[in-house]
């Protein structure tokens, strides 16, 4: 089941809501409706996330500059998610691409303070009424003071030097023209968890939602640095390095039953499935154990995966391994020129980490 909606696209870049999104909004309005928050606070909330749109399109914007590709852009209750390629190693380009969205949301603030200046209104700021659950009075100079408020907010508050929020990267950018990408991303990183720890001791004492927010720090901070951590160790190895070459195949009439004591033989869980020399599928131990035991002599032409996602011998490994991780599968077939020439899986470059490591 697709856990997003797509609801329109800007520059080529699909922009979707996630299904937490949808319930966020059915609860704002539920609570507006029993009288919890004015109508006025609750259509508020929900304009705030066309900042959010407006923030991740800053940052898609200036990756696309730099030629990496924007998949889509996901709005979820924490805010939003621009799905793009590798961030550059570039000091400039990271940079420039963490700047783009806090600088969306202060410009935004800034336009909101000349109009409040136009109208005569810059006595009015209250980004305090924004939390008042009884009704405001929804006029325009309450709109923008509130509106200027969380945007100022926003951007502050994402430039805060901590993963995975922009100021983390902006650290780090600073901090990789003077040392190693890896130390300086360590540096940030941990910058990023004592960020996390400080915010969870307010929390306990102020607002449990700043827990939440620490934890979502913490962890983003220590995948950010493991994630960088394994493209060093994974830099200049690739997918012909650490292949297997002899490679088992299994024929699509070979019977289930057949195919899973192979496996359980050879210790491979899975096998490519070739029709003469074709690739025509793989079958895996997942695929088998999703059958009931009494059709365990149907072929497994029945219930291999067709739509094969395959790896390239001089293909980085570090991109196999992405290839692995975003479908959520165990190996990659490697091809050339149409032939299987071998077969990689997560176990081989895991491999390679641990020898690295030692």
């Amino acid at each position: 089941m697709k856990s997003s909606i797509k609801i329109f696209s800007i520059f080529g870049i699909p922009v979707e809501l996630h299904i937490s999104f949808l319930l966020l909004i059915i609860l704002i309005f539920s609570m507006a409706f029993f009288g919890f928050i004015s109508f006025y606070i609750a259509f508020l909330i929900i304009l705030l996330f066309s900042t959010v749109i407006i923030h991740e399109l800053s940052h898609s914007y200036m990756a696309k500059r730099y030629g990496i590709p924007v998949d889509r852009i996901i709005l979820l209750p924490i805010g939003g998610i621009a799905s793009m390629g590798k961030i550059p190693k570039d000091p400039n380009q990271e940079l420039k691409i963490a700047i783009a969205g806090p600088s969306a949301n202060i410009i935004i603030a800034l336009f909101c303070f000349i109009c409040l200046g136009i109208i005569g209104g810059l006595g009015s700021l209250s980004f305090s009424s924004l939390f008042i659950t009884n009704t405001p009075s929804a006029d325009l100079t309450l709109f923008l003071s509130n509106f200027l408020g969380v945007n100022l907010l926003l951007g502050i508050f994402n430039l805060l030097p901590a993963f995975p929020m922009d100021g983390g990267r902006v650290l780090r950018a600073f901090l990789a023209r003077k040392m190693d990408y890896v130390k300086a991303t360590k540096i940030a990183a941990s910058v990023g968890i004592q960020f996390a720890v400080l915010i969870a001791i307010l929390g306990i004492f102020f607002n449990i939602f700043l827990i939440l927010i620490a934890i979502f720090i913490y962890i983003g901070a220590d995948q950010e640095y493991k994630a960088t951590l394994i493209s060093s160790m994974l830099e200049g190895i690739y997918v012909k390095d650490i292949m297997a070459k002899n490679v088992d195949t299994l024929s699509p009439e070979t019977p289930v039953f057949e195919a899973l004591s192979t496996m359980f033989k050879q210790r491979h869980m899975g096998y490519p499935v070739m029709d003469n020399e074709n690739l025509i599928g793989i079958v895996t131990f997942e695929d088998i154990s999703k059958l009931p035991e009494e059709r365990h002599t149907v072929p497994i032409k029945n219930i291999m995966t067709k739509n094969l996602i395959l790896a390239s011998p001089d293909e980085p490994a570090l991109s196999a391994l992405e290839k692995i991780q975003k479908n959520n599968i165990g190996r990659l077939p490697v091809t050339r020129n149409g032939k299987l020439i071998g077969i990689v899986s997560k176990t081989d470059i895991i491999r390679v980490l641990d020898s690295k490591s030692v």
